[in-house]
């Protein structure tokens, strides 16, 4: 009888991490249910002993763990904790990462969960094409499921979206280049649909991870071949052009823009002409001038949004004419961290990330798999997306995935 249980509990597991896949780039409600039903069956399945043995050997888990403690002790130091809510309500998330460690291993389940997720991710960039291209101008008033939003990509919000298309293509590199699938000509047009969804729209941080995958197998295969090194990354440069003189959004957007703010420092033109400041600028700014105050123990947790508002506001709106927008975070991880931890916060957020890239550097394809850290390391500085929902549950379903996955 209990080993009947057993079965159907693992059955019901393997169905429910394919369903993860599928709505993680799909429906943010519908994860949430997904990581309620895992964690829930992980509690009623048992087997306590053997998944301790497993998690007491992952050590990045420690300084994890640790992050965690350090904010809850940050509730000790500080004048102003209004936004501590909404900082735990995203740390909660990453308790779900010893449970996902711990539960999934078993290779049928990671290939079809891979296979999901590319699957689920193509279909979404697929569509967002069509309704950027205007071939399907009002598909949402026939499917109710896709949202009519201009900042909505198909499914999610635009960056999310442009996001986890960058991180499906390093995915889908890594089974092209180092599994023996006999659909590789299926998966570079999966590839080359996803790169179309990304230059198409808005999203510079998708773009740029796209580009580092590219330069990085560029490189990675071509180091010693100087005229195919040349060649390739003459290619890109090539599509680059192609894609800044054929997308509107790529070229206003995200390289003349991002151009301009550097040039101007931080500075450009609103849509009324004025001269103002990028409020990426701003934040970053004044958390680098308030870190140098207190770089030990920061300012305490969830007090970043609302010292911002209190000491900021004025200065934004005398040199910009325009009201400031609160915001919970500085678009930055590492200050935002340091922020509001200090030194010791970011200590342990950087030795999260070196003890996996240690962890996955000791694994057979180790320069494959570590490009999935590196390249979310990179993406930390142009956002919180360590506490973002789809940032965090995106991270850690694909590390458990390069953690285990084993290339035949």
């Amino acid at each position: 009888m209990l080993d009947q249980i057993s079965k159907s509990i693992k059955k019901i597991k393997h169905y429910l991490l394919i369903l993860l896949a599928v709505f993680i780039p799909t429906s943010i409600g519908l994860t949430n249910i997904i990581i309620a039903l895992i964690s829930l069956l992980w509690i009623i399945e048992g087997n306590y002993n053997k998944k301790w043995k497993i998690i007491k050997n992952i050590k990045w888990l420690v300084p994890m763990l640790a992050l965690i403690a350090l904010y809850i002790l940050g509730m000790f130091w500080g004048e102003n904790h209004i936004n501590a809510s909404f900082q735990f309500q995203r740390l909660s998330l990453l308790l779900f990462f010893p449970v996902l460690v711990s539960t999934f291993n078993n290779q049928n389940t990671i290939r079809y969960s891979a296979i999901a997720f590319l699957a689920t991710n193509f279909i979404s960039a697929f569509l967002a094409i069509l309704i950027n291209i205007g071939i399907i101008s009002h598909l949402s008033e026939y499917f109710y499921f896709i949202s009519n939003d201009k900042h909505v990509a198909a499914f999610i919000k635009y960056n999310y979206h442009n996001v986890l298309l960058s991180f499906a293509t390093i995915l889908a590199l890594y089974i092209f280049f180092k599994t023996k699938t006999k659909y590789r000509k299926l998966l570079f047009f999966v590839i080359i649909v996803y790169a179309i969804s990304i230059f198409t729209e808005r999203g510079r941080a998708g773009q740029v991870i796209f580009n580092i995958t590219c330069i990085f197998y560029i490189v990675y295969y071509n180091y010693n071949k100087l005229l195919k090194l040349l060649f390739f990354i003459s290619l890109l440069i090539f599509c680059q052009y192609l894609m800044y003189n054929n997308s509107e959004v790529y070229k206003k957007k995200s390289i003349e823009r991002t151009v301009k703010i550097i040039k101007n420092k931080g500075y450009v033109k609103s849509k009324k002409g004025k001269k103002t400041l990028d409020s990426r600028f701003v934040w970053s700014k004044y958390c680098i001038q308030k870190i140098k105050e207190k770089p030990l123990f920061g300012y305490g947790t969830g007090s970043f949004g609302t010292l911002l508002i209190n000491e900021y506001d004025d200065i934004f709106k005398e040199k910009s004419n325009e009201k400031f927008l609160p915001h919970m975070t500085p678009h930055n991880q590492y200050l935002y961290v340091w922020f509001e931890l200090g030194f010791f916060g970011i200590l342990l957020l950087l030795l999260i990330f070196g003890l996996q890239i240690q962890e996955l550097f000791k694994k057979q394809d180790r320069f494959y798999r570590l490009l999935l850290p590196i390249s979310f390391m990179l993406l930390l500085l142009v956002d919180s997306y360590f506490f973002i929902f789809i940032g965090t549950i995106t991270y850690i379903y694909l590390y458990t995935i390069f953690r285990n996955y084993q290339a035949s």
